[in-house]
């Protein structure tokens, strides 16, 4: 109704509002008409671009034939008054899937979404269908959604993929968010802004989620959820909930635990503007740090993630210098006169690996000394990190003068987040000793004088990568480049899916013999081979 009475409104001033260019005629002569302003409402038809359900709209301009008619042609300015709409964004929400690609209504509207990413409102018919294809490896792809919608006109909906697919048969769960008609058309108080609250994120029980000032106690506040209403997988906060708007800090406890916070956004507070229209999504954390959940922010434009202020930045930590001894890393933080030397790890000895946290955001300076007597074995590494930021990072080369390679590393980002439909594989070429050498990644039982290297001619200090493996058996070979004779094998390699490892060729020491490898798997758990631990500090 409120749309309505504003375009009578509208309507019947423009009875009074038609204006002349001047009633005596150009230059105040008389018996010359001026040209008067004139003003139309008009319907939109169905199936306009812009208002796929129709609406109305008023159209102005001046009647230059002075018809009194407004012409087609004679209109320099439309303003919308009102817009049948349905829209729709998407959330890609499921731990373990691949990047996927939506259609609607048979066209691609979004291709390769990684997880946590969403999408801005799309305008789509009364009656629309949408597809979810998940990208697999080699280039195909394997629909896991398809469906036939059919919403009321000024509907907003939010379409989210959750859940694991190693536990739902291949499939991510998939629900809808939606503002019914009478929601979406409610105007946001002055100076407030609205929310909705989703719990999205499979690995978390039911949440009571606090949105309060900085410095506020949460024993005296109550869960914007409402108490006793905690929020499980699969629920969220039907109504829109509005708040003034200001600066705020979320916080997100346990159920009914108001000292266990599983998510803390943090010392600095949020600023949320009068007027906007926030859906906040927590999703499976998947990023280093104990945090339990990541929030995902999403608007009428975009989708922007949300850590927890303690997300670290992740670093794993090679040693795989032959000649250097074992090693301490020291970090000192960059735009400081002060050297902190803050001790990272210790006693890092030859092929050893293990995976250390480092603050973030920040900008650091690693330096790699002997454990012994402190003496500098590598150049200082950089590492500029933002929070949840990832890397390998491999120290390799002779320590000794006058030996070539000299001792360097190699940081390369990494994606450790473990996908149920591939594995991911990178081969590092780290060995000094070696020189450049073919790579074969090939299915079991493959000759390799019969095919050409996956990877040819790849230098010390070089990689392949981070791969997407499909499941299957593969076999793996290291040869001299231009050579068909393995320096290295490894026959009968199972990929499952899920897999996430580094494979960093070494020299050889001890009773070795030949080119080695040594293998940083990220699922592997304590005990298991090439599981990475946290790097060895002294107590505190």
């Amino acid at each position: 109704m409120k749309k309505q009475i504003y375009a009578f409104a509208v309507l019947s001033a423009s009875l009074l509002l038609v204006a002349c260019e001047g009633d005596d005629g150009v230059n105040g002569l008389d018996g010359v008409d001026g040209i008067n302003s004139l003003i139309a409402i008009r319907d939109i038809p169905k199936g306009d671009a812009d208002c796929p359900g129709g609406g109305t709209a008023v159209d102005s301009g001046l009647d230059t034939n002075r018809n009194d008619i407004l012409d087609p042609d004679e209109v320099t300015a439309t303003e919308v008054l009102e817009c049948l709409v349905v829209r729709i964004r998407a959330l890609h929400a499921s731990p373990d899937a691949p990047t996927v690609n939506i259609s609607i209504d048979g066209a691609e509207a979004l291709s390769d979404v990684d997880y946590t990413e969403g999408t801005g409102f799309v305008p789509v018919g009364r009656r629309f269908t949408v597809m979810v294809e998940a990208n697999l490896p080699g280039d195909t792809t394997a629909t896991v959604y398809d469906q036939e919608l059919w919403l009321q006109y000024n509907t907003d909906l939010t379409f989210i993929a959750t859940g694991y697919l190693a536990a739902n048969a291949g499939l991510p769960l998939v629900y809808d968010v939606w503002r019914d008609p009478w929601m979406w058309d409610e105007r946001i108080t002055p100076d407030f802004f609205r929310l909705q609250i989703v719990h999205a994120a499979p690995s978390a029980p039911g949440v009571d989620v606090y949105v309060t000032a900085f410095d506020a106690d949460l024993a005296n506040e109550a869960p914007i959820n409402g108490v006793g209403m905690p929020l499980s997988f699969f629920g969220f906060t039907w109504e829109p909930i509005e708040v003034l708007a200001g600066d705020y800090r979320i916080r997100i406890t346990p159920a009914g635990d108001a000292e266990t916070v599983v998510f803390d956004s943090g010392e600095t507070p949020l600023t949320f503007l009068a007027g906007a229209d926030l859906t906040i999504v927590a999703v499976d954390n998947v990023k280093p740090g104990p945090a339990l959940v990541q929030l995902v922010v999403m608007d009428d434009t975009e989708a922007n993630t949300l850590y927890d202020i303690n997300t670290p930045a992740s670093v794993v930590a090679a040693h795989m210098s032959p000649d250097a001894p074992n090693v301490d890393l020291l970090a000192d933080v960059i735009g400081t006169e002060e050297d902190e030397a803050l001790l990272l790890a210790r006693d890092v000895g030859y092929s050893q690996f293990c995976n250390l946290w480092v603050g973030a955001p920040g900008a650091y300076t690693v330096s790699v000394v002997d454990t012994d007597d402190n003496a500098t074995v590598a150049h200082t590494i950089p590492f500029d990190v933002l929070k949840g930021d990832e890397y390998a990072s491999i120290v390799s080369g002779f320590l000794a003068d006058g030996v070539t390679p000299d001792i360097t590393d190699f940081t390369l980002a990494s994606d450790t987040r473990s996908v149920f439909t591939e594995g991911k594989l990178r081969i590092t070429h780290a060995s000094p000793s070696t020189g450049a050498v073919d790579l074969y990644f090939v299915p079991d039982g493959t000759i390799i004088g019969d095919v050409d290297p996956t990877f040819p001619a790849v230098p010390f200090g070089g990689d392949t990568t981070q791969l997407s493996i499909a499941p299957g058996v593969y076999d793996v070979y290291v040869t001299a480049a231009g050579s068909n004779d393995p320096v290295f094998e490894e026959q009968d390699a199972l990929f499952e899916g899920g897999e996430v490892l580094d494979v960093i060729a070494r020299d050889p020491f001890g009773a070795e013999v030949g080119p080695q490898v040594t293998v940083l798997d990220y699922n592997a758990v304590p005990g298991e081979e090439g599981h990475i631990a946290p790097c060895p500090v002294p107590a505190e």
